[in-house]
């Protein structure tokens, strides 16, 4: 929470009309700050949900695990949001044939899946264009399996997870402005306005309270390293740095972003 309602004070100018003022380099900080200001919000309301709920003695299965280091669109929606990918899967993917129905089917399928559950969040073309993306990505990856699943380097695969974040991160602007004209002139204004002085404050702010999203994914990378025993030793730094945020600069209080849907 204390990430996700900082961010958001910055996040702000990603909205219309902010953003036809703002420079071309803010606007692509800013967009990756709302990237992890979303996981935030979701992922960490869900924590909260599973905490609260395991004092009362119920065990809810995990709703995300650690999607930013998938390196690929498939691993992404299987560690994204799991209960809604369940679903999507079980009670449409399933239904639809799968993939049990020839190789056009399997690919109609996957984008028919992900272009409702785009809808799922509403009746909007930023919503169905989001799914639509998500269907494509799926339905090109699988395509190109054959081909991207012999090469083992290891470059290749960080390389690969790199350009995935960097899509999904591009896709939430989607989610962001629900106008989808307003997605089409925020994406001029970020190629159009390298004129606009740069905001170093805001690029600075959104970093810090971006980090621990980042460090939380990272530290996932390195638990089965030698490295790791080493964090073990001074992570009650981290976490004491956390609870000074949490009592110092909590962020003005807002609305969890998922409550809309």
């Amino acid at each position: 929470m204390v990430v996700a309602d900082n961010l958001k004070e910055y996040t702000k100018y990603i909205n219309y009309i902010y953003f036809s003022s703002t420079s071309s380099t803010n606007l692509i900080i800013l967009l990756f700050g709302y990237s992890f200001q979303i996981f935030a919000d979701f992922a960490g309301y869900s924590l909260i949900a599973i905490g609260f709920a395991q004092l009362f003695g119920y065990r809810f299965n995990p709703n995300f695990n650690f999607p930013y280091i998938s390196s690929s669109f498939k691993d992404f929606w299987k560690r994204w949001h799991i209960s809604l990918s369940n679903f999507l899967m079980e009670y449409l993917y399933f239904p639809l044939g799968g993939n049990r129905k020839g190789e056009f089917r399997t690919y109609l399928n996957l984008f028919i899946v992900m272009l409702l559950g785009g809808l799922w969040h509403g009746a909007a073309w930023s919503y169905a264009v989001w799914g639509a993306f998500h269907g494509v990505a799926l339905c090109i990856e699988r395509f190109l399996s054959s081909y991207t699943n012999k090469i083992r380097s290891r470059v290749y695969k960080i390389g690969k997870g790199v350009i995935v974040f960097i899509f999904i991160t591009l896709a939430w602007l989607l989610f962001k402005l629900s106008n989808f004209s307003h997605v089409i002139e925020y994406f001029i204004s970020a190629i159009n306005n390298n004129a606009i002085k740069v905001d170093y404050r805001t690029i600075i702010f959104v970093g810090i309270y971006s980090l621990p999203v980042i460090l939380y994914h990272l530290i996932y990378l390195i638990k089965d390293k030698p490295i790791y025993k080493y964090f073990k030793k001074i992570e009650f730094i981290f976490y004491g740095f956390l609870f000074f945020l949490i009592l110092q600069n909590s962020g003005a209080p807002g609305t969890f972003i998922y409550f809309q849907f």
